[in-house]
């Protein structure tokens, strides 16, 4: 095999990645960057666009000069997003606000009136609280966009979305072209979306702008990206039936693969999958990572002066302490629905330290985890025999643990921990007929690191604390889904 290495750009809600990825899913160089403190005048969950394309140009630029065939070595270049980010811009793709990021559950009296008929598809609530709470600038707006018309539309000029993320918006399930009945109903204007195109396609090539901000040469492929846990299942091979994947990042995703639509998959998502005409069901518990960032950002101001004069992140050092604490944080349990004003810090008790709090943290994930695959299993009448698992959680091993422990199921790492990325550069890899079915870009691309087994001492502890977090989740579950409706 020639070493045909491909660009991947990796939008997240906290931070950008760039990842120079060849053909047979080995990660060459990456970068990676949070994104700077929002002013004051931006919203809780809002960011402003232009971060978004300053942070991919500067890891772009250091991922290239990491690797030593740079720019001219890249086969085609790849966008991956987190979904349902929600940016009005002009005529020419500029920004006319922040844009609204998926963590955000705006939506005005109107959409709440038509909340049975919108359903899951968040950003058609975004939109219409332009429309209602905005009106001038939504009708100054010439389109509302996701994060992937967004940058694209930024590197070879072509504003377009695919499925993934279209898939938020007002969309018919069943075609994934937009919806006229639900455009109807939301008064949205047609004219205010962009095309919908299948991942895999090319778009067009960088442009000269482009290549001066991002470093990549003039005239490289750019290839349709899709969503990052739909780019995250692909990238661990979640693509049949029977395989089920957990991505840590931000928040916790389980997913597992579809043939077909799951209607009235409950309080979990049937998304259309990174492979046309495939599915993912996918359940989220948003902000368990964030939490985890929130807990370094607010408590750990020691942990990071310390961090700052070692080689150590701070993260590893949180780990360190949390590590010498015992399975379940001696009886705390914390309900990590913070994004909804639902966070529940259970059991807490004068002999709680800073650990127990950063090891319950931990530990709700893997409660989460454990919740979607209990539901998964029953819903489609299965059992899963491993855990595939993935995401920044997926790098330590003390949560390595905790997830197999939680589950009970044996917790697979892959070679590259960023699946997101090598599902990115399996859709160029696809796209540009180095492989030609997704089956044999996952085999040559995909390769396991490690397999973890759970403890079975530690097993017996989990399960009698899921049964408190679970409690705590059958109380507050009508609250939760008010507000998420």
């Amino acid at each position: 095999m020639t070493d045909r290495v491909f660009a991947v750009f990796d939008i997240g809600t906290t931070g950008a990645r760039s990842v120079l990825m060849n053909e047979e899913g080995k990660e060459l160089s990456k970068a990676y960057e949070e994104y700077p403190t929002k002013p004051r005048d931006v919203g809780t969950h809002e960011q402003l666009s232009e971060t978004f394309w300053r942070t991919a140009c500067n890891t772009m630029q250091r991922a290239l000069t990491g690797y030593h065939g740079g720019a001219n070595s890249v086969f085609a270049t790849i966008v991956t997003t987190t979904r349902d980010c929600i940016t009005p811009v002009d005529g020419n793709g500029n920004p006319l606000a922040p844009t609204v990021t998926w963590v955000d559950n705006r939506s005005s009296e109107r959409s709440k009136e038509l909340a049975e008929q919108i359903g899951p598809r968040k950003s058609v609530n975004k939109i219409m609280w332009f429309m209602d709470e905005r009106p001038k600038l939504y009708k100054e707006a010439d389109k509302f966009i996701h994060l992937d018309a967004y940058i694209n539309y930024r590197l070879c000029e072509r504003m377009v979305s695919e499925p993934a993320n279209a898939r938020f918006g007002p969309i018919d399930h069943d075609t994934l072209e937009w919806s006229e009945e639900l455009l109807e109903k939301t008064n949205i204007n047609r004219d205010k979306l962009v095309d919908i195109v299948e991942p895999g396609t090319t778009l067009g090539q960088i442009t000269d702008l482009a290549s001066k901000a991002t470093g990549l040469a003039k005239g490289t492929t750019v290839v349709m990206g899709s969503g990052d846990q739909q780019c995250s299942a692909l990238g661990t091979g979640t693509i049949e039936t029977g395989i089920i994947k957990a991505t840590t990042g931000t928040g916790t995703f389980v997913i597992t693969h579809t043939d077909e639509c799951v209607e009235d998959p409950y309080v979990m998502f049937s998304n259309p999958s990174a492979i046309p005409g495939k599915w993912i069901l996918e359940g989220v518990t948003p902000g368990t990572g964030l939490a985890f960032k929130w807990y370094r950002d607010q408590y750990c101001q020691q942990e990071t002066q310390v961090a700052a004069k070692s080689e150590a992140s701070a993260y590893e050092i949180i780990e360190a302490s949390a590590s010498e604490v015992p399975a379940g944080s001696d009886g705390l349990v914390i309900f990590p629905f913070m994004a909804y004003k639902k966070g529940i810090f259970y059991n807490l008790g004068f002999e709680h330290t800073k650990a127990h709090v950063a090891r319950a943290i931990m530990e709700a994930n893997g409660y989460s985890i454990q919740m979607y695959l209990e539901m998964m299993e029953g819903m489609l009448d299965l059992e899963f025999d491993e855990l595939r698992i993935d995401g920044g959680g997926a790098n330590s091993p003390l949560w390595r643990q905790i997830q197999a422990d939680c589950t009970n199921k044996t917790v697979v790492l892959p070679r590259v921990s960023d699946s997101t990325a090598v599902g990115a550069a399996i859709l160029g890899a696809v796209g540009t007929g180095v492989f030609g079915t997704f089956e044999e870009a996952v085999d040559n691309m995909y390769h396991i690191e490690e397999r973890r087994e759970p403890i079975p001492e530690n097993v017996e502890v989990y399960q009698q604390q899921y049964t408190v977090f679970n409690k705590l989740l059958i109380a507050e579950m009508a609250a939760i889904l008010e507000a998420t409706s």
